[in-house]
């Protein structure tokens, strides 16, 4: 089993609800990190989270953010130049967590980074009123 180190970081307190929803669906997750950029600079978030990947040593480190090109995603950026395992995902949303935490040990990782954007995008649908 691959070990992982898995982290929603978003403008204010996104991160924590998807993270209470997720596991309110599934059960608590491990090795699962929610941060949010509501109180903390984005230095004092990298110490944490390097924090967090030093204590787990993981063979896999995931981002999920919540804006490409945001602050978020350039803290995520800056941490994958300090490790060569960190995949970087945008857009968060439940149908992609669910996915990825249901998928997680199940598939290989480059299959599960594959499936967790597709089914992201199956997650996004259109209904249309009556006209």
């Amino acid at each position: 089993m691959n070990t992982f180190a898995t982290f929603i970081v978003t403008h204010e307190k996104m991160a924590i609800c998807l993270q209470k929803a997720v596991e309110k669906i599934l059960g608590a997750q491990k090795n699962l990190f929610p941060y949010t950029n509501l109180e903390d600079s984005i230095p004092a978030l990298s110490k944490k989270i390097i924090k967090n990947i030093g204590d787990i040593n993981p063979k896999h480190i995931v981002f999920f953010i919540d804006l490409a090109g945001g602050s978020c995603w350039n803290l995520a950026n800056m941490i994958k130049k300090q490790y060569n395992n960190v995949t970087i995902i945008a857009g968060v949303n439940m149908p992609m967590l669910i996915s990825y935490f249901t998928n997680l040990n199940e598939i290989p990782f480059n299959e599960l980074i594959i499936k967790v954007i597709e089914d992201a995008s199956r997650g996004i649908i259109r209904v249309e009123g009556a006209e």
